[in-house]
């Protein structure tokens, strides 16, 4: 069986950095993981360079390569019923319709997703990955996607064959895994963080 691999969680948390590790090895083999969020700040970058002087045009040009390019994998990888691994954002219902076609196409669907204490510290982050280099990400945005996230993830968490839960806030732990829809290994309920308690009752619900 084809396999979907997602990488999700909130803005620094380390999707990018830490993400392939949670995957496969066999899975990964010939697949590269796309990141919509590298390809659109090159991509703008290139506009840039090439003598687009509008940042609007320049992110709306970079905004529908991405788009397109990340259609055309989608397509080829259900055609092909070969492996496909992405990191993203799952914020509103339609960011679920591609988990939801794979899902209907055969694969089994796997998901990590990446949580924080809270959106002080997904903004520190993210401040710092831009000190370093890394793309900038408005406070407005980061709201946006720590609780678009979470809310959605309680709410789809049904559709993931595979799902890991791990808290990277001061380290790498693991905080629950759930496969089809039971939970195989957890860390005792008073010892959840807070963030899944709250914004994740139906998972929470789950755990011994």
């Amino acid at each position: 069986m084809p396999s979907l691999y997602i990488i999700a969680g909130s803005n620094g948390a380390g999707k990018s950095t830490f993400g392939s590790i949670y995957v496969p090895k066999d899975v990964l083999n010939g697949v590269p993981i796309f990141d919509g969020d590298k390809l659109f700040v090159e991509k703008r970058n290139e506009l840039w360079n090439s003598g687009i002087r509008s940042p609007k045009e320049a992110r709306n040009l970079a905004y529908e390569f991405v788009t397109n390019t990340f259609d055309e994998l989608v397509e080829k990888a259900i055609t092909a019923k070969s492996n496909f691994v992405y990191e993203g954002h799952f914020t509103n219902d339609a960011t679920w319709d591609i988990p939801k076609r794979f899902k209907e196409d055969g694969f089994d669907v796997n998901m990590v997703f990446f949580g924080l204490k809270d959106v002080d510290i997904s903004e520190l982050r993210v401040l710092d990955r831009v000190k370093e280099g890394g793309h900038f990400v408005d406070r407005l945005t980061i709201e946006s996607n720590f609780y678009g996230n979470l809310e959605k993830l309680n709410q789809y968490y049904h559709l993931i064959d595979n799902l890991l839960i791990v808290d990277t806030t001061v380290d790498h732990m693991v905080v629950a895994h759930i496969i089809e829809g039971k939970c195989r290994l957890s860390l005792h309920r008073d010892q959840l963080p807070t963030w899944v308690t709250q914004y994740l009752p139906r998972i929470s619900a789950l755990i011994p």
